[in-house]
């Protein structure tokens, strides 16, 4: 075995292994951009990833071969995930990609554009005049679970039930082998009651919200009511595990480069700027999985039909046959298509409003909080031990002044 191959296995079995892992990224898609993992093969180089990911002969839905693959230890929840667009190919991936699209009007993102910046600037203002704050607990968890509610009209008082899902909700998507509280299963159970009622209630009686929009296709026989519980669960898990993972880091790489604050506070224009590159270093969504329907080739290996391969986005958006210096957090680098969203069919719907959030929050970090920094270090950080997401436990900072926002 080389010692590549034995640091692969080590990446995907060891959390410890996944908490800095930028030398090995350089590593892997340099040597061995396609290398094997028992069964499966991981595809590393941005190229080679392309490649398998855009083949006809791959898929997204883990069941497509017959055998299906758990997507969370508590059945019940698995085959409702086992729903949700990600995993979807084909007619059924655009014919519910096309339905989605049309609920994010040109209106609608621009609602929730404005949304965005007066949650953030509330969750600075309430944050803002102790001196310290934790960018985890006290802004990159509150403001995705906010922008649901907000996008899917749940009233205010159910929150803190959603944030308490939310926290189960990522401890199922860790993957299997972390111990879980003696009462997830219940909380599943509530999470999904809760769902099916609330889509229920937006089939009888839409709205103007988002729900709604898509509680009418489900009236019309366009979508079926599993499928839109499915693209609820879709918002809490993408929507919220991806953008908090978003913020923490980009937040923990600004502050590893704290000259980008004074340039973001200069240049406020450019703040979406940093955030897209951060989102490109920090990679939210670490990797994904496509099943193989047929033999294909690529990087000098042949992968077998039914074998996974999973598509390590966090180093192929480091690969330097792609990016140059791309250890460098580079705001006006030219190569700006990175699979920090996603690409192609597979496109994040809702990228535009995680740009539109995480430019707000480096703005008003930027702007408000002056002399920002942690006592954290590179040895010291905690980082989620997830496979699927790449974000900070905790952020704790500090700053020597509160600014008003019209400052």
């Amino acid at each position: 075995m080389s010692t590549l191959t034995a640091e692969v296995q080590t990446f995907f079995s060891d959390p410890q292994a996944r908490r800095d892992p930028a030398d090995f990224y350089r590593r892997l898609v340099t040597e061995e951009p396609v290398t094997p993992l028992g069964r499966m093969w991981v595809v590393a180089g941005y190229d080679e990833l392309m490649a398998v990911a855009t083949h006809p002969a791959t898929s997204s839905d883990p069941s497509v071969l017959g055998t299906a693959i758990p997507l969370s230890p508590n059945p019940v929840l698995s085959a409702a995930l086992s729903r949700m667009l990600p995993l979807r190919d084909g007619a059924d991936h655009r014919r519910l990609k096309g339905l989605a699209i049309r609920t994010f009007s040109s209106r609608g993102i621009a609602q929730a554009r404005t949304l965005v910046t007066e949650t953030v600037d509330a969750l600075v203002d309430a944050n803002a005049g102790q001196g310290s704050f934790d960018v985890v607990a006290d802004l990159a968890v509150p403001l995705p679970v906010a922008l649901t509610c907000a996008l899917l009209a749940i009233p205010v008082e159910d929150r803190d039930r959603v944030l308490e899902w939310a926290v189960v909700l990522s401890g199922q998507m860790l993957g299997f082998g972390v111990e879980q509280p003696p009462d997830t299963d219940r909380k599943i159970d509530d999470l999904l009651d809760y769902i099916n009622r609330l889509c229920a209630d937006r089939e009888h009686q839409p709205g103007p919200d988002l729900l709604s929009r898509l509680a009418l296709a489900t009236r019309d026989g366009q979508l079926t009511h599993d499928e839109l519980v499915a693209f609820v669960l879709m918002l809490f898990v993408n929507g919220l595990e991806t953008l908090t993972a978003g913020l923490s880091a980009a937040v923990w790489q600004v502050l590893q480069a704290p000259e980008l604050l004074d340039h973001i506070r200069d240049h406020p224009g450019d703040a979406e700027a940093v955030f897209d590159e951060c989102v490109r270093l920090g990679s939210p969504v670490r990797a994904s999985t496509r099943v193989l329907l047929d033999d294909i080739d690529v990087g000098g290996r042949r992968l077998r039909r039914g074998a996974a391969a999973i598509l390590l986005f966090a180093a192929a958006n480091r690969d330097p046959r792609r990016f140059v210096d791309p250890d460098r957090l580079d705001p006006r680098r030219s190569e700006r298509r990175h699979l920090g969203f996603g690409f192609g069919p597979h496109l994040c719907l809702g990228a535009p409003l995680s740009l539109a959030a995480g430019a707000t929050l480096l703005d008003r970090l930027a702007r408000r909080c002056r002399d920002l920094r942690t006592p954290l270090t590179a040895d010291t950080a905690q980082w989620e031990p997830s496979l699927a997401f790449t974000g900070l436990r905790a952020l704790p900072v500090t700053f020597a002044a509160a600014v008003p926002v019209d400052a």
